[in-house]
């Protein structure tokens, strides 16, 4: 007998495919159904217990292809609330539908649609969905849905003026001469030696009221005359000796200090400031009263005919827990744009296109769309418009674009201590802020590395770094993306060089348990999950193992909870197929002790 030249200590490098004598002390050809534990050593993975079969409101268990090509998530309400979902795609009916089971009870929730919200689940496949849980809500986007804002409003110019009285001059003319459908009515009052302003506009209203205008209508304030006609018109003032006691305006002024202090209740006028566009902004008269004419103030609002803001119908939209195994699902109710123009105000750049992910960052709701990031108000979720034209806060949302001599069309992100790590196909890029906290006037995006990456599967955060994926015609790679700070290129790893071919080009779906240190890779047509699992001490990785565990059937969604796996998994085929939901703990309890035993 040989006698023994090599000990092996443990067996937790996992897998590796490199030949024998390349092998590092404790890689292995293949390491199924094993769960290396710096701690414990190499152990038989933990077991799967069933929890239920999948069934719709009637108790009836889905089978066939009922739920293979469904987007799968999940919701952590509490400890006693935890669900699993999916969002069936509208194949086989004009829209799609949303299921969702409470994991704990195994109870089918009832979901209720609000008014039209299924016309939102027009997309067909689960790669067409994404969906965002924050605590009672998920935010749940349509790719393929294209953003619409709603319709301009009807407003005609030059329907109508205002006449304002600025002085009283004895023995003096005051002239208005109007311009209505190509006719020109020239109408006079000459002030008394004992006029005053109350006589003067009385006497320029009667001496209008005395042409005897179709549609004209005079109305009298203590300081103004206040004009409207159904067709457009316009016209001219003089009065006064030096012919300047009196002004008039229609729909645009030249400084706020030209509005009058009484006006009609909703009238809404342009302020110019200067010749640039960029320093517009629009004042709306609000009565005292509530409405009609008289006292009261000016503030700032929407521009004339200009569009309310976002269509909610075309927008992502939300999926509410309102009680223990009840949902509803909705419409957002998006801010509206109240003050501005499409200069001073514009629509957020997702306008027009198809809206690829949501994310949370900073106390604002963002959205990926085409080479944009588009964010929200600060702390208020649904607003993605100024709340004044005539300035910039820090408050106000962030939109910025992906400047790149690539395609770049964004598809994922992953918040990170230095900023946003975005991706897109062929690039990655960081957005951040140098102070730390964006804002639009602080909000950088520059380029970070030119990795190729699976636009379908979503990079995910393992605590220290960032793990994403690259398919091949015939396997997949696995890359570690570690940010170094800001300015500082990041280190990039080929996590899965030493099992090259090892995982199928079919997994379409990566998940990351940051608390037990590993990632997972798995697909709807395989019956099999790829593991990758770390342990660091200090600067030193003293566990990287490449392992695979064997499920039942082929596996449609998993996801970790602090140490609790769930997983669906797909059994049979045909008719005689079932959907099962498993769960197995990853801390072994006296459960799964004696369940082992």
């Amino acid at each position: 007998m040989a006698s023994v030249t090599q000990r092996v200590p443990n067996y937790l490098g996992g897998v590796s495919k490199q030949p024998d004598d390349k092998k590092f002390p404790g890689q292995v050809r293949e390491a199924l159904n094993a769960y290396p534990d710096p701690t414990f050593g190499l152990q038989k993975r933990p077991g799967l217990k069933f929890l239920t079969v999948l069934k719709d409101g009637s108790g009836t268990a889905y089978d066939n292809t009922d739920l293979d090509n469904a987007k799968w998530f999940y919701i952590h309400r509490d400890n006693d609330e935890k669900y699993i979902g999916c969002i069936v795609g509208a194949s086989s009916s004009p829209y799609g539908e949303v299921h969702v089971w409470n994991a704990a009870t195994n109870v089918k929730s009832t979901i209720t649609y609000s008014g039209s919200s299924r016309d939102y689940l027009t997309a067909v496949t689960k790669t067409d969905y994404h969906v965002l849980t924050v605590q009672d809500t998920s935010i749940i986007t349509n790719k393929q849905k294209t953003v619409a804002v709603q319709a301009n409003p009807t407003f005609n110019l030059k329907r109508n003026a205002t006449i304002r009285l600025l002085g009283v001059d004895y023995s003096a003319p005051y002239l208005v001469t109007l311009s209505i459908g190509g006719l020109t009515y020239s109408c006079t009052y000459t002030n008394t030696a004992s006029g005053t302003a109350d006589t003067v506009l009385t006497g320029i209203k009667a001496a209008i009221d005395a042409k005897s205008i179709t549609g004209l209508v005079v109305t009298k304030l203590n300081t103004s005359l206040e004009i409207t006609h159904t067709g457009d018109f316009t016209l001219t003032v003089q009065g006064g000796i030096d012919g300047k006691q009196i002004s008039t305006y229609q729909d645009s002024v030249n400084n706020i200090s030209d509005l009058p202090n009484e006006s009609k209740h909703g009238r809404v006028i342009k302020i110019i400031n200067t010749s640039s566009s960029l320093d517009d902004y629009y004042a709306t008269f609000v009565a005292d009263a509530g409405s009609g004419n008289g006292q009261g103030h000016w503030e700032e609002t929407l521009g004339h005919a200009m569009s309310a803001g976002l269509d909610a119908s075309t927008m992502p939209h939300e999926l509410v827990n309102t009680g223990t195994n009840a949902f509803t699902f909705r419409p957002v109710t998006w801010t509206a744009r109240l003050v501005g123009d499409d200069s001073t105000n514009s629509h957020p750049s997702f306008n027009g296109e198809k809206i690829q992910q949501s994310f949370f960052y900073n106390n604002r709701l963002g959205f990926l769309s085409e080479d944009n990031v588009s964010m929200s108000q600060s702390g208020e979720f649904y607003n993605f418009y100024h709340i004044t034209a005539q300035t910039v806060s820090a408050s106000d949302p962030v939109d910025l674009n992906c400047s790149s001599i690539r395609p770049a069309v964004l598809h994922g992100i992953i918040p990170v201590a230095s900023g946003l790590i975005l991706f897109s196909e062929n690039q990655q890029f960081i957005m951040y802020a140098a102070d730390g906290n964006l804002s639009p006037q602080t909000a950088i995006i520059r380029g970070l590395s030119n990795y190729e990456m699976d636009t379908n599967i979503d990079p995910v955060d393992v605590g220290t770094n960032i793990n994403f994926v690259s398919k091949t015609p015939a396997y997949t790679r696995v890359f570690g993306l570690t940010p170094r700070g800001e300015g500082q290129i990041p280190e990039v790893t080929n996590l899965g060089k030493v099992v090259d071919e090892y995982i199928p080009e079919t997994v379409d779906n990566l998940i990351a348990s940051p608390q037990n240190s590993f990632i997972a890779l798995y697909g709807s047509a395989l019956d099999t999950v790829y593991f990758y699992r770390t342990h660091a001490e200090g600067n030193q990785q003293v566990l990287q193992a490449w392992y695979s565990w064997k499920f039942p059937g082929n596996i449609l969604d998993l996801v970790v909870d602090s140490d609790v796996l769930y997983s669906v998994v797909k059994v049979g085929s045909g008719s005689s197929a079932r959907y099962n939901l498993l769960t197995s703990n990853l801390s072994a309890t006296l459960e799964d002790e004696a369940m082992i035993t």
